[in-house]
């Protein structure tokens, strides 16, 4: 009996890594609603040391998208018209778009932390290793750090422009997704079997799983304004947190509390 019990722990501590589970550590939770961790996201790209640096000297281009909204927002300091910075995104089937009726901003571009009112195209060629993209996803696999975006314009719009100028040696890809986004499926089979040739019987996507870049979510945020470790023990709800999430964050006591206090500034966002 002694060695099942035996066992039994042994597993626990396997699935659950000791770096999560030190004793001196102190465990809060934190509750977050699809569009509180929008913000939140978007709060944490502002402190990242890289995103500091070229607000300072350098080029950010920040595409359009849900997620990217708020980015824009945090960047900028002002609101903006949620809907005017979106291109494809999902909505309940058979209503309206979100970005319908709505005038349309282009992509941000910032060059030395000023908005220049360039297009995206030329904004891309001015791109100098170090520079920063902001692309978001429409999936997510955490464990194995994939992302994926829909493409549904032919010429694969605005995704495969700025593929050329992202990757080792060139600019930096960042990817905001939301941990709403995550699944298990590996993104690179599921490209394949996407953009297969099969007949479409309506506006079914093709697949493109980014190959370079770095993954943020609330997760990447939170770890941006304190020492904790952050994992995740629920997913979804009801009564306006559909699709939100339920995470622990732990760590030296004070640490905790600075994550407390950024989490308190995003609660209550607006549905987007």
């Amino acid at each position: 009996m002694t060695s099942c019990i035996q066992k039994t722990e042994n597993e626990v501590r396997k699935a659950v890594p000791e770096a999560m589970v030190s004793k001196d550590d102190v465990f809060a939770e934190v509750n977050l609603t699809v569009s509180e961790g929008k913000r939140l996201i978007a709060k944490g790209i502002l402190e990242m040391p890289s995103v500091k640096e070229k607000l300072k000297k350098g080029m950010i281009i920040v595409t359009k998208g849900t997620t990217n909204t708020y980015i824009v927002e945090e960047l900028l300091d002002e609101g903006i018209e949620h809907g005017s910075f979106v291109i494809g995104h999902f909505a309940p089937e058979g209503k309206a778009p979100v970005n319908a009726d709505k005038k349309q901003i282009q992509e941000v571009i910032l060059k030395d932390g000023k908005l220049l009112d360039i297009t995206y195209d030329e904004a891309l060629k001015m791109l100098e290793p170090g520079d920063i993209v902001m692309k978001g996803g429409n999936l997510l696999n955490y464990s194995m750090k994939q992302a994926a975006v829909c493409i549904g314009a032919p010429n694969g719009g605005t995704t495969y422009k700025l593929l050329p100028y992202v990757g080792e040696g060139k600019a930096e890809l960042i990817i905001p997704i939301g941990l709403e986004k995550e699944t298990t499926a590996n993104l690179e089979e599921l490209e394949s079997a996407l953009n297969a040739g099969n007949e479409r019987l309506n506006s079914v996507p093709k697949l493109y799983l980014f190959r370079t870049g770095m993954v943020f979510t609330e997760i990447e945020a939170i770890r941006q304004f304190a020492d904790v470790k952050v994992f995740p023990y629920g997913v979804g709800g009801v009564a306006g947190r559909e699709g939100g999430v339920s995470l622990v964050v732990s760590g030296k006591e004070d640490e905790v509390n600075k994550i407390l206090e950024i989490v308190e500034t995003v609660q209550g966002e607006c549905p987007f």
